[in-house]
């Protein structure tokens, strides 16, 4: 690839000069080759040569021209201002003693100019002075040239000062790069400075809500300590309460319904048919709140009963269930169908009551047909999850959670008699052995009683076992 070897000469005042060196002129000139450069130009380092003899410029330029330079000449000090402000040379060859301007006024102009001012400037003159070379560095001059010039020499200098600016823009803008990375990483660490700053003061604040929070829970996990207590002592008082009120109550209700049943008795000829059923009411309530009252302190009893727990086959304490309730189980045809139950370390009072308030209430919630009732248990890796299904009418979703309550009732007493606090006992019972029991149900179809007991070894296990238990 050949780089394009321009010569453009500028004169300010002599047109003779001009007309004599006809054999220099460019078919363009730099500017213009600057524009219109193609892809596969590569533009040479350009030599601003300004001298007023024209064979200087003839010789220096045929010496560049052949070590690879594009040559500008101009033969005096105005041309040669102009020149390099419009081209921009990389380097200037400047002649001393010229007519007009000399080459220190022309040195001092392009110093004194931003455009030209870092273009490197080299003396040629055949002085010998040292004052006139220490005058030329002073302006700005990077070297001499001596005349006459020697072809080897000035094309070295040249290249030499060439690669000298090379490396001088080089550092320049390393510099200027490194400037603005210390004026970015002074600006980050002030943001950095101010950030810690700020979040050393969020974390003080953070640090005392914190005690501020911690101590107010404190006082309020105090506060909820001392109502707890008082809660549970008020609760056993009223279990007390109830329980003695309970129990006190039964011997008047038994005296009520005794000599409700003698006046039935010896009285019924005397009596009217109002009268009767007056008596009727009486006995009735009194039944009812005896039956009340047998509850009440089953509730009480329930989990309240002495720890004397012992390996428990549930099998067999639901075969002796289905015997006490044998007669209920013929009455309604139900049928009770045991796939699988575990031994399990508990009172076996509680777990009798626990599954025959289970079939009880599955028996008296039942639906159009007869009761099936199905008791079945799936081993967890620290329970036992047993469950107790039924064909019943079922629950409602919104009434599932109330069907634990004590006293709580989802029908009238005429349709679906009894006090609302036998799956309260069975609640109790379960969670005194720190289980859970729950329901689930669809309406008109079925419902679901689980719960859970913990696993614990059997010492001595009963070796009897019945795989079903069907009573119709």
């Amino acid at each position: 690839m050949s780089r394009t070897k321009k010569i453009s000469v500028f004169n300010h005042s002599n047109d003779r000069q001009h007309r004599n060196v006809k054999s220099l002129q460019p078919e363009t000139t730099i500017a213009k080759n600057q524009q219109e450069k193609t892809d596969d130009t590569i533009r040479a380092d350009v030599v601003l040569i300004v001298d007023d003899t024209l064979t200087n410029l003839e010789v220096l330029s045929d010496y560049l021209q052949s070590g690879g330079f594009t040559v500008s000449i101009a033969s005096d000090g105005i041309s040669a201002l102009n020149q390099a402000e419009y081209i921009e040379p990389n380097i200037i060859l400047l002649d001393i003693l010229m007519p007009g301007m000399n080459g220190f006024e022309v040195c001092q102009q392009l110093k004194a100019n931003p455009k030209t001012r870092d273009i490197p400037v080299l003396f040629m003159t055949g002085l010998t002075d040292i004052a006139d070379k220490i005058r030329g560095f002073e302006l700005g001059g990077v070297d001499y040239v001596t005349k006459p010039v020697n072809k080897e020499e000035v094309v070295a200098r040249i290249k030499t000062h060439l690669s000298l600016q090379r490396m001088r823009a080089h550092l320049q803008a390393q510099n200027r790069q490194l400037s603005q990375e210390i004026y970015i990483r002074q600006q980050t660490e002030a943001k950095l400075k101010q950030s810690q700053h700020l979040l050393s003061t969020l974390n003080e604040e953070l640090e005392q809500r914190v005690a501020e929070r911690t101590d107010e829970l404190l006082q309020a996990k105090k506060q909820l300590e001392h109502i707890n207590t008082k809660l549970l002592h008020s609760n056993q008082e009223l279990e007390k309460f109830a329980y003695v009120v309970s129990h006190d109550l039964q011997t008047p209700l038994r005296s009520l319904s005794m000599f409700t049943q003698l006046l039935a008795q010896e009285y019924k000829e005397l009596l009217d048919a109002q009268a009767d059923e007056y008596i009727s009411y009486i006995s009735d309530g009194a039944n009812r709140m005896q039956t009340l009252i047998q509850d009440l302190l089953a509730y009480y009893r329930a989990g309240n009963s002495e720890q004397t727990w012992i390996c428990v086959n549930l099998e067999e304490t639901l075969k002796q269930t289905v015997i006490d309730l044998k007669a209920s189980i013929l009455e309604n045809k139900a049928e009770i169908i045991v796939k699988k139950l575990p031994k399990v370390i508990a009172n076996p009072v509680e777990m009798g009551q626990l599954l025959q308030n289970l079939i009880t209430n599955s028996i008296k919630f039942r639906g159009q047909d007869n009761p099936k009732i199905e008791i079945d248990t799936i081993s967890q890796p620290k329970q036992w999850l047993i469950s107790v299904k039924d064909n019943g009418i079922g629950i409602e979703k919104q009434y599932r959670h109330k069907v634990f309550q004590v006293f709580q009732r989802l029908h009238s007493q005429n349709k679906y008699p009894g006090t609302g606090v036998g799956l309260t006992i069975c609640q109790k019972i379960v969670e005194r052995y720190g289980g859970e029991i729950w329901v689930e149900s669809l309406v008109g179809k079925s419902s679901t009683f689980y719960f859970t007991l913990p696993k614990k070894e059997c010492l001595h296990q009963n070796q009897a076992h019945i795989q079903g238990c069907q009573v119709s």
